[in-house]
């Protein structure tokens, strides 16, 4: 049998993309900066900056944003 390997992810988010036009942030503590070229998230461990172009905020609730537009990149700043 083969040793399996667990990894604690805690508090880390949880990213969903749908191709690069749609995002779900699960874990989001809310919106540092908006444009439709720029979103950057908080979470409670890192910033997560998306770039593009036409992004908007499809949905947004009290842990999760939803994201829509064209997507290419994503960074992750600790």
């Amino acid at each position: 049998m083969k040793d399996r390997i667990a990894f604690d992810m805690g508090d880390a988010p949880l990213i969903e993309m749908i191709s690069n036009r749609r995002i779900t942030v699960e874990g989001s503590t809310g919106i540092l900066h908006y444009e439709a070229e720029n979103i950057k998230i908080n979470t409670n461990r890192m910033i997560i900056s998306f770039c593009g172009r036409g992004l908007r905020v499809r949905c947004i609730s009290c842990s999760c944003v939803e994201i829509e537009g064209f997507v290419s990149a994503v960074e992750f700043v600790t």
